[in-house]
């Protein structure tokens, strides 16, 4: 991101460019794509870039506190970059709110993880991720577990699809 986007996106979102600056290299290449891709001709276009920007933003700075959560948790900052984004945000949240739970910080984590494989169940046995959410949660963990156990990348893994629609069957 050189320095005109810089100060464009913080421009554009109303914040400071050291608060742009201060996010990785990740976000403010993603956010420098924003300005190489969208051509701005009208006001939806307009509110289509804020949007984007406002998104990667607000990831970014989650990004920064999941760090201060892994120096203060022990818990490592790659593996709370792995989970999900709506446990990312739930960990800084309740961080920012006490930063003494750790007890609880790790409890979030291991349940994200429980059900990390859930989109990859999901294209397995072709069916939306978005219904597999909406079973209890033992049964995401049980189907989530079954597939990290017998997935086999070789296999048209035939037997682990039953397995895990009878696991899912009402």
């Amino acid at each position: 991101m050189n320095n005109n986007q810089l100060a464009e996106v913080a421009r554009i979102l109303g914040v400071s460019e050291d608060s742009i600056s201060a996010m990785d290299d990740e976000i403010k290449k993603s956010m420098a794509v924003v300005f190489e891709t969208v051509a701005i001709r009208n006001d939806d276009d307009k509110k289509a870039v804020f949007e984007t920007l406002d998104n990667l933003w607000q990831k970014g700075s989650i990004y920064i506190e999941l760090a201060e959560v892994a120096k203060s948790t022990g818990i490592t900052l790659n593996t709370l970059r792995s989970l999900d984004y709506e446990t990312q945000q739930t960990i800084v949240y309740e961080f920012m709110a006490d930063s003494s739970q750790t007890e609880r910080f790790y409890d979030l984590v291991n349940k994200s993880l429980a059900v990390a494989d859930l989109p990859n169940v999901a294209k397995l046995i072709g069916t939306p991720v978005r219904e597999l959410r909406t079973l209890p949660r033992r049964i995401q963990e049980n189907i989530c577990g079954a597939y990290t156990m017998e997935y086999d990348a070789d296999s048209t893994n035939i037997e682990l699809i039953d397995h895990i629609r009878e696991m899912i069957a009402p």
